[in-house]
């Protein structure tokens, strides 16, 4: 039995398909950990099943496969060139592999991050740069550390085929929080906060099922006699078919034979079913960190106007921001060898999404051009716009001249004569000594 037991665990084949002895399905079979105190069995496969996880994934999702992804060569004078005609672009920008677009390939894999801890994808190489890159079911992966250095990858299709071995420089591996013992996989949020998910989910169903009792507590029907199980059976029924559901709701019962209807356990508003369901929802926006707004979830806020930008700006500067250097570290490490890395590096463009509103914008914008820390045409691309002719020539304020210049800018002012130079100096020492308090000069 033992023996059988450790094959079962090693590799059990259901339905004609082999799994992974990680397989949620086994674990679930041997153990059900996922069980709630709710009674609402949560794991990473059934989480998303909430509104408001599905809500807050989706939105982190969404937000880091649209925003920009681009890849930059450091230029010897300290600068950066952004190079599209590289492979390497073409592979995060275009099309990761033959069936997903660049967005869907993001959001495949930041849903996974979000819900497993970790996701998986196969580098395909091609001329000696990676040519595709194809994700990997969580089920069929598992990280360990390499007897050479490094980390390498266990991976078991779940087709029946023989597993392999990936190296480091063969797969990317994205991971959340490193909390687990062995510091090379992400843990799961669905894992660590499934009480508070169940929670959810168990209200929900709850207030579902409450208002297929035609939104009444649960109730018992009194017979002042006993009754056979048939005559127990048939009136249960007939009660179902004329007051069960919403379509029935406030219909008028009519007891016979000395029935009388008893109201059994606790009222709605006795439970606080809808302020627990509140106070669900506002942990699992922390846990995902979204602020409430985004997922349609703020009631009773004074957060208008600015509030609600500084809302957003601060859901990306605090939560996605940290999301986009993960991305940015591991696609460099897993794409490119260290020699690489030190010319090029893949770098989100967040500049739109923490643009303000238009004033603002416009306001900033002309800050830029005033102090000549921008070109007309390099604010005209900014706002999606063609350039101008001369708009290339950067401007500077005339008023302003450094404090060693002073002189050829007094000069320029009398025309280059030295007489009306001396007369501007000694108006120039006068109008110092008098801001300083000190006696005129003779």
């Amino acid at each position: 039995m033992a023996s059988l037991f450790a094959k079962l665990l090693q590799r059990e084949s259901r339905s004609g398909v082999s799994a992974h002895p990680r397989d949620p399905v086994l674990a679930e079979w041997f153990g059900n950990y996922s069980r709630t105190a709710s009674g609402v069995s949560v794991t990473p496969a059934t989480a998303r099943q909430c509104a408001e996880v599905d809500a807050c994934i989706s939105l982190n999702e969404d937000t880091l496969s649209t925003v920009p992804l681009d890849f930059y060569e450091r230029r010897p004078d300290g600068g950066r060139e952004r190079r599209d005609d590289h492979r390497l672009h073409q592979l995060l920008h275009d099309r990761p592999n033959d069936w997903m677009t660049s967005a869907e390939f993001r959001a495949h894999m930041e849903g996974q991050v979000e819900t497993e801890g970790n996701a998986y994808a196969r580098i395909v190489m091609r001329h000696g740069l990676p040519d595709a890159l194809e994700p990997l079911a969580i089920s069929e992966c598992r990280p360990f550390r390499s007897p050479s250095g490094g980390v390498a990858l266990e991976w078991r299709p779940n087709n029946g085929g023989k597993s392999y071995v990936l190296m480091p420089d063969e797969f990317l591996h994205l991971k959340d929080k490193l909390l687990k013992p062995n510091l090379i996989e992400g843990d799961s949020r669905v894992t660590r906060h499934r009480e508070t998910i169940g929670l959810a989910m168990a209200t929900v169903e709850y207030l579902s099922r409450f208002f297929s009792n035609y939104a009444t507590p649960k109730t018992a029907l009194v017979s002042p006699g006993l009754l056979t199980d048939t005559a127990a059976q048939q009136l249960q029924d007939t009660w179902d078919i004329k007051h069960a559901g919403l379509e029935n709701a406030h219909r008028i019962a009519l007891l016979q034979g000395g029935l009388d209807i008893k109201t059994i356990g606790a009222t709605n508003e006795d439970s606080q079913v809808i302020e627990s369901y509140q106070l669900a929802v506002q942990r699992i926006a922390r846990i995902w960190g979204v602020p409430q707004h985004l997922i349609g979830a703020q009631e009773k806020t004074t957060s208008w106007g600015t509030g609600i930008e500084q809302l957003s700006l601060g859901y990306l500067v605090y939560f996605m921001r940290p999301k986009f250097v993960r991305w940015e570290q591991a696609l460099n490490a897993a794409l490119m060898s260290s020699e690489m890395r030190r010319r090029f590096y893949f770098e989100f463009n967040a500049d739109g999404l923490l643009r303000g509103d238009f004033k603002s914008r416009m306001d900033g914008y002309a800050v830029l051009i005033q102090w000549g820390l921008a070109s007309i045409n390099e604010i005209r691309q900014l706002m999606n716009l063609v350039p101008v002719e001369g708009g290339e020539e950067r401007m500077h304020p005339l008023n302003m001249a450094p404090a060693t210049k002073i002189m050829d800018v007094l000069m320029r002012k009398s025309g280059g004569q030295a007489a009306n130079a001396d007369q501007l100096t000694r108006d120039l020492i006068t109008a110092i000594a008098e801001l300083r308090g000190l006696p005129r000069a003779a």
